[in-house]
């Protein structure tokens, strides 16, 4: 697996993890206005090496930074997906939950720097992200609601069976035995090839029916 490290969306140098946050700040290439927003990181729960850096408008919604989420990383089949903001749950779509709140609140309502969240794509796969404030950012009044800053690069696998660069999952197989396949290797793959999945740059790879 490759040392995490990413690509700023806007002047497109790369950076390692830890230094894109820094880096965001003073890019050249980000036009600094008077429209506050909040820099937002997010990575996922069980693989930090999937990572972004998003800016969203206080006035966007939660289920602004859900849409964008699923767009990015996370969409298969429709599934139900939470928030969870200190100790709240916020779903989106109909819900049986009484004190799970809507994702139609204000992003400036319950967003502040320095605050820690947790999202939840899917109850029976579930995909998790960790998400943080990091700071604000000023910008440049735009349409945009949430707008990407930075994206890790793609994560490199080995074939399990044979070292060479992996490009597919096997879906079928545990954790306790995962498959990172090679082309040539999953052609012979003893579960199928109907069961493989492509390696996407996502923490859902390999999960449901995800392909990117």
């Amino acid at each position: 697996m490759n040392t995490s490290r990413g690509v700023c969306v806007l002047c497109k140098g790369e950076f390692p993890k830890n230094g894109m946050t820094k880096h965001i700040a003073k890019c050249p290439q980000r036009k600094s206005g008077n429209e506050s927003r909040f820099h937002i990181v997010v990575q996922g729960l069980y693989l930090p090496q999937y990572w972004l850096h998003v800016e969203a408008k206080p006035m966007a919604r939660l289920s602004d930074l859900d849409g964008f989420l699923r767009d990015i990383w996370l969409e298969c089949c429709g599934h139900m997906s939470s928030f969870e903001i200190e100790g709240q749950e916020y779903m989106c779509g109909q819900t049986f939950d009484s004190d799970a709140e809507s994702m139609k609140v204000l992003l400036g309502r319950v967003l502040s720097p320095g605050l820690k969240f947790r999202h939840t794509y899917d109850f029976g796969t579930s995909t998790e992200l960790d998400l943080r404030v990091v700071g604000e950012l000023l910008a440049v009044p735009g349409k945009e609601k949430i707008r990407l800053l930075a994206r890790n690069l793609a994560v490199c696998f080995e074939c399990s069976e044979c070292g060479k660069a992996a490009a597919q999952l096997c879906s079928q197989c545990s954790c306790e035995r995962e498959a990172w396949l090679c082309d040539a290797c999953g052609s012979k793959h003893e579960c199928g090839e109907e069961m493989l999945l492509p390696i996407v740059n996502s923490p859902r790879v390999g999960q449901c029916g995800y392909t990117g």
